[in-house]
């Protein structure tokens, strides 16, 4: 995992969404099968600058699918609850550093295309996989 965040930046910089960056790298750092990557890539280009409404960040969106991916259950018949622990643990992280999960409070202060609203998201790529990456660490081992 070392290096998760760099590389998530990496693809956003080479023209994936914030989302779509998330989901390539976990697929680069084999957290997600490159198959699978394909089928949640598609899934992840509707989040990117905040799912249409601008809420959600993407990034955020993003790395929940990955914690979804890897902690979520296979069918009914076991329980969420340590997946959903995980995700909630992922939202209070990026509140401490970015105080809200909200696109267009995330970007308020930029044009939509302008170039600084984007160095503002590779940052947001940034802070976003890093508490990924922490999770993953964390809890894959344990898991």
């Amino acid at each position: 995992m070392e290096n998760f965040k760099n590389k998530a930046v990496d693809f956003f910089n080479e023209g994936y969404s914030c989302s779509e960056a998330m989901i390539q790298a976990a697929s680069d750092f084999s957290l997600i099968d490159k198959e699978d990557a394909k089928i949640l890539n598609k899934a992840a280009t509707v989040y990117s600058g905040g799912m249409g409404s601008r809420c959600l960040c993407g990034a955020v969106a993003g790395v929940e699918m990955v914690v979804g991916y890897l902690f979520g259950r296979e069918d009914n018949s076991s329980s969420p609850a340590y997946a959903k622990q995980l995700a909630a643990e992922l939202i209070d992280s990026f509140r401490e550093k970015r105080k809200v999960t909200c696109c267009k409070a995330l970007s308020a202060k930029y044009e939509f295309a302008s170039p600084e609203r984007r160095e503002n998201c590779k940052s947001i790529v940034y802070d976003a996989a890093e508490i990924l990456e922490n999770i993953v660490k964390t809890n894959l081992v344990n898991n």
